[in-house]
């Protein structure tokens, strides 16, 4: 398989730990966040690494640009601090961010798969040390989650789930679980779902949350990709804007969803990118 249909399946969302376009840019993974988990008021484009002593290239590129924290960055997010932007032949680019410094890689045109570009910095919003990871669809112009493009993580923990809510259109809360009544509507559904990796103490963002309503899906949140239009971003629908995914107290909002008359089953699955999986069900009598 070349790398142009491995490129093909990855982003018509086919997921298999046996497809990948690029390489870890560190040796050690410790991960402090994911893709499309909150990060202060915003919402992650990428994977930040807790701990990055050297910084390799993920594949062979073209240097399209070096970010230095002292020059003016133009349209490009402050957030990175020095930085490296790679274009792919396949339309790629990746993007490492919070780097000590660029100077290694001034007067290169390309680089290799795993030619050191730096070490981890304190020149971006991440930790001291630390290393920002990103994946861009230059033709799409969509960030995409780099666990779809990368080698599977050692992982065989399913994600968490606690705290689930529905809330009303009048703003009342049921706490799923303990609440064995509601009326006939559409409900926002909240929950603080988590997942953890092998090698990282942080609770992570999952890979998808779906919610089922007697059997059937009702809401899918995918963790795959991030488009900007308008000024606004959405994670995957228009449905998940970045605004809106934590806007509950911190809590991930999950979907809106109608809860028919009677006696209704709610379903709630979440996977990470390894294929685990949590399900939790709960039963309430709608009225």
């Amino acid at each position: 398989m070349n790398r142009l249909t491995r490129r093909a399946c990855v982003l018509g969302l086919a997921l298999s730990a046996a497809l990948f376009a690029f390489e870890w840019p560190v040796s050690e993974v410790g991960i402090l966040r994911l893709f499309g988990q909150k990060a202060g008021v915003r919402v992650e484009r990428g994977i930040v690494i807790r701990q990055a002593d050297i910084v390799r290239a993920a594949g062979n590129g073209k240097i399209l640009v070096l970010l230095e924290q002292t020059r003016d960055m133009g349209s490009f997010p402050g957030t990175l601090g020095n930085a490296v932007i790679v274009a792919h032949d396949d339309g790629l680019a990746t993007v490492y961010g919070n780097l000590g410094s660029v100077d290694r890689l001034k007067g290169r045109e390309g680089v290799e798969t795993g030619t050191i570009i730096a070490e981890g910095g304190a020149s971006g919003w991440t930790p001291t040390g630390g290393f920002s990871f990103q994946v861009f669809d230059q033709v799409k112009r969509t960030a995409l989650n780099p666990l779809l493009l990368l080698p599977a993580l050692p992982d065989k923990r399913a994600p968490a789930i606690r705290g689930v809510v529905a809330v009303s259109q009048s703003n009342q809360a049921h706490v799923l679980g303990s609440a064995k009544y509601a009326r006939q509507g559409k409900y926002r559904f909240y929950a603080d779902i988590v997942d953890t990796v092998e090698g990282s103490s942080s609770e992570l963002a999952p890979f998808r949350v779906t919610v089922l309503v007697n059997g059937r899906e009702s809401s899918s949140l995918s963790f795959e990709l991030i488009r900007s239009e308008n000024g606004r971003n959405y994670l995957g629908s228009r449905e998940y804007t970045g605004d809106r995914l934590y806007g509950d107290g911190g809590r991930m909002f999950i979907g809106e969803i109608t809860l028919p008359r009677g006696k209704t089953d709610i379903t709630v699955m979440a996977r990470d990118a390894a294929g685990n999986e949590k399900t939790v069900q709960y039963t309430m009598q709608v009225e």
